[in-house]
């Protein structure tokens, strides 16, 4: 017997109770000189047991258990009131299932070799593992070990008698922890305490981006409802960028990786359908907000004093209408195609953590180029197209520059009709030239310079000197301002990113996962009430998404779903369209199945055909990848919005702003423009 063995070894004087934990195969025989420590058995308190309110400790205590256990030790000795046997069970579907609960996953298993990586505690990963620990075949440690086992045990009874466990490596916290659920007592705060400390201690905390699988059990069994939380955002971000893609690609029912790379792990039944749910629902919602921001209304762009005053403008005849829905229209379509000019963008990957990229771990070295190869649509489940969209400045030349779609494409056309893309034919995404924008700036602050002055302008051409242009163009006091504009439009849109893509949570900052981690209580309804959510356990949460018979309903088991009828929910189809797939209430979950309908559905971008580089664009410059030095993340560490980028604290009500160089106006000193509608714009219906 070794002095390491007896230092494991818990001796209280005053202790009554003995608790064995026998090794592997171990036959007990009362005798003065025991052949290794397990067989002495620990002095523990009863009282502390029972006081924990473990079902399965109190059945140690119970009477027949006793005399079982007194009678197979040999009687009690001096001191002793109680025996009790807490060896791992060898029945074998007892071993079975102890052992599944034990077995720990490979991201914990493997956790430790990423300690310089992340720069992980030491005191939380670089301990020794447990003595007498066997290894597979690949030279990582086994998923189960029985020694392990034992020890995890011993951690369990140290901090029921108000001691210190050691936790000093991946594999003893998973076993502690599972111990801990097979002994009802993870919800115990001395136990989840302990749990919930070593995950958030420093960069311990990139377990929930890179196994968030495991962080979600752990999280569930010790009833942690932000750990839970946490790495629910990130599962639920994952499986609707899947959703997406598998839409316009077919794929297989269980992929082994998420579209970034990460390999995926497991889940129960119902958990793995809670995220399905939410995924769907989180899906519906970003193509709302997208859509919200660049289509038809942009009721956003209506905060914008500029915008405000082009809307309150009284026309008094039909030639001043005209001037003003023009002008309405170009800032709209100015807007949208600035978006879409985003969007196309080829950039690297968000990334925050300075972490060397490895060919075998996530993530990868292609995880930078991941961005690059997402289609349009698959880009609005990125992290990092949202954050360009927010740090990117709005410029005169945006309405010019190079789109990943043809021009007089409509939203409709670029979402595929699906979800709240359908509908938006008149979101024409155009080319609005500096030219056109600054023209129709100028005609209508003529028209509105000279209702001031009593007169109305008429139809027709007129030749501008650069001093008039420039006073037309630029605002003169009270009227319409294009640098203005543009200020306020980046402000407001920037408003508008971070109020959809606040993190609930400034504890919890995502620096790795690249999908949308900002949930709303639409996504998280489908979680426990412990939780925050609004699942009972009944299923009534999801009694709004049935799934149509059709399409083999949806990809993973959950609650049983009654409709009432044998009957087709729909008319069968031999395509589906996509539209169907996001036929939802406002918000809510997707009516439609994901994986079952994946070899039927049309593209997402069958008509938009972007080649091999996915949503490349020809001959334009990389950009430069996201780094930790973004002035704009969507994280509640962000810069505050509310430092407005002018001033309008004066009292005149006045905005100091500091103009672009008119030097580039140049061209339009003697330039010849009409007044009138634009030729060639893209007809789309008046709006009331």
């Amino acid at each position: 017997m070794s002095t390491s063995e007896l230092r494991e070894l818990l001796f209280f004087k005053d202790a009554d109770t003995l608790a064995f934990i026998d090794p592997p195969s171990y036959k007990p025989a009362w005798s003065l000189h025991p052949s290794c420590a397990q067989s002495i058995g620990h002095r523990i308190h009863s009282w502390k047991l029972l006081g924990s309110a473990s079902p399965f400790l109190q059945a140690q205590f119970e009477q027949r258990t006793q005399e079982r256990n007194i009678k197979r030790r040999g009687g009690l000795p001096d001191g002793i009131k109680y025996i009790i046997d807490l060896t791992p069970p060898s029945v074998e579907d007892e071993a079975l299932l102890t052992i599944s609960e034990l077995s720990c996953p490979l991201g914990i298993r493997t956790w430790a070799y990423s300690q310089s990586r992340w720069i992980l505690p030491e005191d939380l990963v670089g301990g020794s593992e447990t003595q007498g620990d066997i290894k597979d075949q690949s030279g990582r440690l086994a998923e189960y070990s029985p020694e392990r086992h034992r020890a995890g045990i011993v951690q369990v009874l140290r901090v029921l008698e108000g001691l210190e466990p050691k936790l000093d490596t991946p594999c003893k916290l998973w076993t502690f922890f599972a111990v801990a659920k097979l002994y009802g007592l993870a919800s115990m705060p001395e136990i989840s305490v302990r749990v919930r400390e070593w995950v958030y201690e420093g960069n311990n905390r990139r377990l929930i981006e890179i196994y968030p699988e495991i962080t979600y059990r752990l999280g569930k069994g010790i009833q942690c409802a932000h750990m839970m939380r946490d790495s629910y955002c990130v599962l639920v971000g994952e499986e609707a960028l899947r959703l997406l893609r598998d839409c316009s690609t077919p794929a297989p029912r269980k992929r082994k990786t998420t579209v970034h790379g990460r390999p995926l792990g497991s889940l129960d039944d119902d958990d793995e359908q809670r995220v399905q749910y939410a995924g769907e629902s989180l899906l519906g919602y970003v193509i709302e907000q997208f859509v919200e921001l660049a289509g038809t209304e942009m009721r956003w762009l209506h905060r914008s004093e500029m915008f405000q005053n082009v809307l309150a403008y009284s026309p008094r005849t039909q030639y001043a209408l005209e001037t003003k829905e023009n002008l309405i229209s170009c800032l709209k379509d100015f807007v949208r195609t600035s978006i879409i000019v985003a969007l196309s963008q080829r950039a690297k990957t968000r990334l925050l953590q300075n972490a060397s990229q490895r060919p075998m771990s996530y993530p990868a070295t292609d995880f930078l180029d991941v961005f690059n190869s997402l289609s349009l649509t698959e880009r609005l489940m990125s992290r990092t197209f949202w954050t360009l969209l927010s740090d990117t400045r709005l410029s005169e030349r945006d309405g010019s520059a190079d789109v990943a779609v043809p021009w007089g494409a409509s939203l409709a056309s670029l979402g595929g009709e699906f979800g709240a893309f359908r509908g938006q034919h008149d979101a024409i995404i155009r080319r609005i030239t500096k030219q056109e924008l600054y023209s129709r700036v100028a005609a209508f602050n003529r028209l509105s310079l000279n209702t001031n002055l009593g007169s109305q302008p008429e139809r027709h051409q007129h030749r501008y000197s650069r001093n008039e242009y420039n006073e037309l163009t630029y605002g003169p006091d009270g009227h319409f301002s294009v640098p203005l504009f543009l200020q306020q439009a980046y402000y407001h849109r920037r408003a508008f990113i971070k109020r959809i893509f606040l993190q609930a949570r400034d504890e919890m900052n995502y620096v790795i996962a690249d999908t949308i981690t900002s949930l709303t209580e639409q996504q998280y309804q489908f979680l426990p009430l412990w939780a925050d959510g609004c699942d009972d356990g009944t299923g009534g949460v999801y009694a709004n998404q049935v799934p149509l018979a059709e399409v083999d309903g949806f990809s993973a088991p959950g609650p049983s779903i009654h409709t009432g009828s044998a009957a087709p929910s729909a008319t069968p189809s031999a395509t589906p369209s996509v539209a169907s797939f996001l036929e939802s209430t406002v918000h809510g979950a997707s009516h439609q199945a994901t994986e079952g309908i994946c070899s039927e559905v049309l593209s997402v971008s069958s008509e938009l055909s972007l080649g091999t580089d996915g949503a490349s664009i020809a001959g334009s410059p990389d950009i430069q990848a996201v780094d930790h030095e973004l002035s704009f993340t969507l994280e509640t560490s962000a810069d505050d919005v509310d430092d407005d980028p002018f001033d309008t604290d004066t009292s005149d009500n006045t905005v100091v702003l500091d103009h672009g160089d008119l030097s580039e106006l140049s061209e339009f000193e003697e330039l010849d423009m009409q007044d009138g509608p634009a030729p060639n714009l893209p007809i789309r219906q008046k709006k009331a």
